[in-house]
């Protein structure tokens, strides 16, 4: 039976669906409880900031973002589930041998973490930008950005719990982790480069290799984790609004 291109699609997204459902990748789009806290939690300040939109608009455009970014998250893990390349041969007849030759799997492997890791800092700064409407510290949104945002709230919100929440997140995970990477993707090298690079530098190196491996391989679970964050994220800024403007 030949499989025709609607056929072909229609089998990816399932794939697609059985993992948000395994990995409880959820759809807040489609869950009326997120969509109801935004307007329980904002709606009595819609009179007063939603000029020109600009509510409707950011809450639109963080909700995309969260469904994006989940969807990307969906095809590391599909195509890490498929089988990504070793960079080590352990049945040779001389031992252990260290060779890394890219496939199609591992290349739309990185082109996919390449693209969670530029979500999750477009998505951080989402958060930004919505808080910044209600907090007004920044006039030109284009200056509006995660870090430098908390930074600035510090010390009118010191003392809030959701507030210390996103303020820990801020100095940990995304510092060293999400900007850091989103840097070298953006303005250095792909991740696919990354790897092959810092592969040809370790490779006589089995242990290192390994672990080079080994972190590669735990980038869809770091990915689950950090979607995870960013509903709770959302949460977090829905509360922050409401405790703190009135």
């Amino acid at each position: 039976m030949v499989t025709t291109q609607s056929d072909a699609l229609t089998n990816y997204l399932q794939e697609i669906h059985s993992i948000f459902k395994r990995y409880s990748l959820l759809d807040i789009l489609n869950d009326g409880s997120y969509l109801k806290k935004f307007a329980d939690q904002i709606e009595h300040l819609r009179p007063q900031y939603n000029k020109n939109g600009q509510i409707d608009f950011q809450q639109e455009d963080l909700l995309y973002m969260v469904r994006e970014t989940r969807f990307a998250i969906a095809n590391t893990i599909l195509l890490w589930e498929i089988g990504l390349t070793p960079f080590i041969l352990d049945q040779t007849e001389y031992g252990p041998l260290s060779q890394f030759f890219p496939k199609e799997v591992d290349s739309r492997f990185f082109f996919f973490v390449d693209d969670v890791f530029m979500r999750l800092y477009n998505f951080w700064n989402r958060i930004a930008n919505f808080l910044n409407i209600f907090f007004q510290i920044e006039k030109n949104p284009e200056n509006v950005y995660f870090a430098s945002l908390m930074d600035k709230l510090v010390s009118q919100l010191q003392h809030d719990q959701n507030f210390c929440s996103l303020l820990k997140f801020k100095k940990a995970e995304y510092k060293d982790i999400i900007n850091k990477k989103r840097r070298v993707v953006v303005h250095r090298e792909s991740s696919s480069a990354t790897y092959f690079i810092s592969f040809m530098k370790k490779f006589q190196n089995h242990k290192e290799v390994l672990k080079l491996q080994q972190e590669r391989d735990e980038l869809p679970v770091f990915f689950v984790a950090q979607y995870k964050r960013m509903i709770q994220g959302l949460a977090e800024m829905l509360g922050l609004i409401k405790d703190n403007i009135k």
